[in-house]
């Protein structure tokens, strides 16, 4: 009599652990997600006192009689291009936060981290770049804070450790891939919590000594 009970138990607990799997997916992500808006913020705010000192250059220098136009444009160029990197961080933390239509593209997930941990990696003397290969992966059926907390946890503790984070598509028969991996053979390590959550919503994260490998259930597939 006493398997039965047990058995029971046991399944009690794993609804409940099913049940509260979102919630604890969605403090997760909250977690993660402050961490990298405040890297994000330290370089807006960077490049933003970029562009205010070269448009004041370009402003009292083009008010002197004579100035050349070439005399100015190197300053004009530099402002464009800071505000570009402004605009571009922008609309990747306010992507982050909405909630979007329909299965999640994976590799549309990794632009938008890229472009957020990208300028704060390259201001600390490090390097996070991306494969184009994967805006090719097929879509995910996993819930989007999911996703969002997977990749967005495991490429921030990459680009924390690693000089060189690179991010690539993974062959993979079961379903979309990645690899984050570290070029200069930095042992990356994961969040045994982030993996216990995503796990719940499909998602599966092994680690080697250099390289973290997330597996999405495709579009359609069950948990």
């Amino acid at each position: 009599m006493g398997a039965p009970v047990a058995s029971k138990s046991a399944a009690a607990r794993a609804k409940r652990v099913k049940e509260a799997a979102p919630a604890v997916i969605d403090a997760l992500w909250l977690g993660v997600l402050a961490r990298i808006a405040g890297l994000a913020a330290h370089e807006v705010k960077g490049a933003l006192n970029g562009v205010s000192v070269n448009v004041e250059v370009v402003r009292t220098r083009a008010e002197k009689p004579g100035v050349a136009a070439s005399a100015v444009g190197q300053y004009a160029t530099a402002a464009a291009e800071q505000l570009s990197v402004v605009i571009a961080m922008n609309e990747a933390l306010l992507w982050l936060v909405r909630e979007p239509r329909g299965p999640v593209a994976i590799g549309t997930v990794v632009d938008r981290m890229e472009a957020l941990l990208e300028p704060a990696a390259r201001a600390d003397g490090r390097r996070l770049e991306t494969d184009e290969s994967l805006n090719q992966l097929a879509a995910t059926s996993a819930e989007v804070n999911a996703v969002r907390l997977a990749i967005g946890g495991c490429l921030l503790a990459a680009v924390e450790k690693s000089i060189h984070t690179r991010c690539v598509a993974e062959a993979d028969p079961g379903g979309p891939a990645i690899r984050i991996e570290s070029r200069d053979g930095v042992t990356l390590a994961t969040d045994k919590r982030l993996v216990e959550a995503v796990a719940n919503a499909g998602i599966r994260i092994t680690a080697e000594p250099s390289a973290i490998f997330i597996r999405f259930p495709r579009e359609g597939e069950s948990k």
